[in-house]
């Protein structure tokens, strides 16, 4: 009888630790579902992070384009030419960096990064407006050296008409970064908060509290 009451209750505080996690989880993935359709999100400018050849993390701010509803794949668009893209080429995965000042939390997560099939990236391409082309319509790469400050955009750009600017379609790509970690932090001055969590491909998120 004892033995049924205490695996009665090794289940209930499984199940409530399970619970949670779930309320830990629920306000990070809120917000990064809801930020790909809101400039002014937050998460919507987040940090991502590629390393290259020399083991230096080099990260810079992109814009979150789509989260799947399981949160297991974040896509940004790109510059083909750029230097995240020869990173990744190389073997380096893709991790993002968010924060929200209002709430206090900090969300990391990464995993394998791929380029989208061809025709979803140029459904894509062709929905955005002349000014939404710029960043891939440099005439040379991202990060050529040059002698005085550019833009990088043909001369005439500002008098082109938007069919005008198609050459940038073989520039654009979209990445997707699916997920295999993630990291919560909520700052609190009662005491910070953290979970981490794995998964693999096709699976569930695995959750672990951890020290902060």
């Amino acid at each position: 009888m004892g033995t049924f009451k205490t695996s009665k209750v090794k289940k209930k505080w499984k199940v409530r630790e399970r619970e949670n996690k779930f309320k830990f989880w629920q306000s990070p993935s809120n917000l990064l579902r809801s930020a790909p359709d809101n400039s002014d999100h937050p998460f919507a400018l987040p940090t991502f992070c590629t390393t290259g050849p020399e083991g230096v993390p080099r990260p810079r701010i992109v814009v979150l384009r789509a989260v799947d509803a399981a949160i297991t794949e974040l896509r940004c668009y790109t510059d083909r030419r750029s230097v995240k893209a020869e990173h990744l080429a190389a073997g380096s995965e893709g991790s993002y960096l968010f924060w929200d000042p209002d709430t206090s939390l900090q969300v990391m997560a990464g995993g394998p990064t791929h380029w989208a099939p061809e025709d979803e990236a140029r459904n894509a391409f062709r929905k955005l407006p002349k000014h939404g082309r710029k960043a891939y319509a440099t005439v040379s790469a991202p990060g050529t050296k040059v002698p005085h400050p550019t833009s990088g955009l043909p001369e005439d750009w500002d008098e082109r008409q938007v069919a005008d600017t198609d050459y940038a379609i073989h520039h654009f790509g979209i990445l997707i970064t699916r997920l295999r970690w993630a990291d919560v932090l909520h700052l609190d001055r009662q005491g910070n908060t953290r979970m981490t969590g794995s998964r693999s491909d096709g699976g569930d998120w695995y959750w672990e509290w951890a020290i902060p």
